[in-house]
């Protein structure tokens, strides 16, 4: 049981690397042919910064699965003889999060990497170390309060729910994750980012007309400090119900003009007109309702293979192992968010006009230093949003 677990391990890094390998490849032969969307100097630069952002993803794979086939091997059997002495539900809670905990631990190196070291290389990043650290402890203190409730949770679920606790299990995560979209753009943004209304002025006064023709109701238009950690740009509406809000980065207000904006926000209204975002929740419930369909009902055979038992082992054995399983799922949920795309682009372009949305897909794409294509299979598997080359020929031949 326990070579099955590392052999599937080693096949999904080595199946993702070879896909990074054909990204890598595709990237440096397009970046030879002439520019598409992006000018000449930008389409170079942007294939680098592609290229970079494959190697540092290829490391990260091979350091998560060397990370990943320790705790199979020996790591989950060491931790839970540490933690694990009389079988309470505390120390269960304190195996699962001493185990979330140490993996990000592990994964801190990689983040300093991004943040001080390749981002700023490509002129993203504007984050201090203070501003990390702090970013790093509130990240952590979330983790431990609320991790801490969720574990005892499902623990509960497991213990007095019978053979059928998946499925309670599921209901209950599944309520959280609406609780969470409903509360983040109020409660857990603000938390890190500074987050202030949109002062009155043509563009206010412009979106505000936009919400009314549209007959969208919010809580309000917001302006989110991102420059003080990143300089790419950015807009959502964030919330349900009540609680919908309209949040703009301040990168994207400085970057882009008002027409351009509009046409950015039309997009994401779209998502809304749509039911994209009540789909994509769907989508991911039924990923989730699976998720513990399959893990709720693995033989104890498989945990006493990696030294583990009880409540807790059934938690870090969904945790270990759920990123493999979310990489399934990750080709149909793809497709489905490429397509609510182009709708929403559409959508975007006759809020305002199709060349604004254009215009303002060009900028984003500039600003942001992305590559405006990529290999089919990557895109397949990874791509949430189609290329920008696919979403402007899309708009230009919309006729």
């Amino acid at each position: 049981m326990l070579g099955f677990f590392v052999v599937l391990f080693v096949f999904y890094a080595a199946f993702k690397a070879y896909v990074s390998f054909l990204q890598i490849k595709f990237i440096k032969q397009e970046s030879l042919k002439p520019a598409v969307v992006l000018e000449e100097a930008e389409y170079k630069n942007a294939a680098k910064i592609a290229i970079d952002n494959q190697k540092f993803e290829l490391a990260s794979l091979i350091f998560g699965t060397f990370v990943s086939i320790v705790w199979l091997v020996f790591g989950l059997r060491i931790l839970f003889e540490a933690t694990v002495k009389t079988a309470s539900n505390t120390e269960y809670i304190v195996f699962v999060m001493s185990f979330l905990i140490i993996n990000s631990l592990f994964d801190l190196p990689f983040n300093v990497y991004e943040k001080f070291i390749k981002d700023k290389k490509h002129g993203f990043s504007n984050v201090t170390a203070k501003i990390f650290i702090i970013d790093t402890i509130k990240s952590l203190a979330l983790t431990l309060v609320f991790g801490s409730a969720f574990v005892w949770l499902l623990l509960f679920c497991l213990e007095a729910l019978g053979e059928l606790w998946w499925f309670w299990a599921f209901l209950i995560s599944f309520g959280i994750i609406l609780i969470i979209n409903l509360i983040y753009p109020t409660v857990i943004a603000p938390i890190f980012n500074k987050v202030t209304p949109l002062e009155d002025g043509e563009l206010k006064s412009n979106i505000e007309n936009l919400l009314t023709s549209l007959g969208f109701k919010s809580s309000g238009v917001f302006v989110m400090d991102a420059s003080k950690r990143d300089n790419r740009l950015n807009a959502y509406f964030g919330g349900l119900g009540a609680t919908k809000r309209v949040v703009l980065f301040d990168t994207l207000i400085k970057k882009l003009s008002v027409d351009e904006i509009i046409a950015v926000l039309g997009h994401e209204l779209g998502h809304f007109k749509h039911k994209d975002i009540l789909k994509m929740i769907a989508l991911s419930s039924l990923m989730l309702f699976c998720l513990f369909g399959v893990f709720g009902n693995i033989n104890k055979g498989a945990y006493d293979a990696l030294g583990m038992s009880g409540g807790g082992a059934v938690i870090v054995f969904l945790l270990l192992f759920s990123p493999i399983f979310s990489f399934i799922f990750s080709p149909f949920i793809s497709y489905i968010s490429r397509k609510n795309e182009f709708n929403a682009d559409k959508f975007g372009a006759k809020t305002k006009d199709r060349q604004s949305m254009i215009n303002a897909l060009k900028k984003l794409g500039s600003q942001n230093k992305a590559f405006p294509l990529a290999h089919p299979l990557y895109a397949t598997l990874y791509h949430s949003h189609p290329s920008l080359v696919e979403r402007i020929n899309e708009l230009e031949n919309e006729d």
